[in-house]
């Protein structure tokens, strides 16, 4: 860099950079090099520090992660999870179709009523016992219905029911009281 400034003539009369001049160009390019090599010597630092940090952290992390048996047992329950939520899926799905079943076999009932509950729900359940046999593929909920309930008797309650009568015998008190009741009938028809 010296010897270009020595060389160098400036101006139209060519002139050349005394040596103090040329001392104190080297003198400022010296110290904004010393600047410059200063300022990359730091961000180099500054990299090394970071990427040390970086290298310390990744360290640690390796030795506080779980060993590859609790990395499995992990893994295992949250199979387990899977295997649950996909049971609970399917046994709410199979609910909500076995209540649309019922719905719709209830419906096929119309307007028949039962002589209790009991029947009704052992109906309902013959009814979807026999739509999973593979001889009654094709049939309908009412045809199966017709099919189980046909001539017979005590499924449905009877729409002429019979007028209330009194009860024949009783306890004790009743025949007591309906003998005097008798007794007071005779005694009053012979006084006559």
């Amino acid at each position: 860099m010296k010897d270009f400034l020595e060389s160098l003539e400036i101006g139209e009369g060519k002139v050349k950079l005394s040596k103090e001049e040329i001392k104190s160009i080297l003198t400022e390019h010296g110290k904004t090099v010393t600047n410059e090599t200063e300022k990359v010597k730091t961000d180099l630092t500054n990299e090394i520090n970071t990427y040390k940090t970086t290298i310390t952290n990744l360290e640690t992390q390796i030795k506080s992660m779980p060993s590859s048996t609790e990395v499995t047992k992990l893994q295992n329950e949250i199979d387990e999870m899977k295997k649950a939520e996909t049971k609970r899926l399917a046994d709410e799905k199979a609910r909500q179709e076995d209540e649309t079943l019922t719905n719709n076999i209830v419906s096929a009932f119309g307007d028949k009523k039962f002589t209790s509950d009991y029947v009704k729900n052992g109906l309902i359940a013959d009814i979807k016992s026999e739509l999973k046999k593979t001889e009654n593929a094709g049939k309908g909920i009412k045809e199966i219905f017709e099919s189980l309930t046909k001539d017979k008797e005590g499924i449905f309650e009877n729409p002429n029911k019979p007028a209330g009568m009194p009860g024949m015998g009783g306890n004790a008190n009743t025949v007591d009281n309906d003998a005097e009741g008798f007794v007071s009938i005779i005694q009053e028809n012979q006084r006559k």
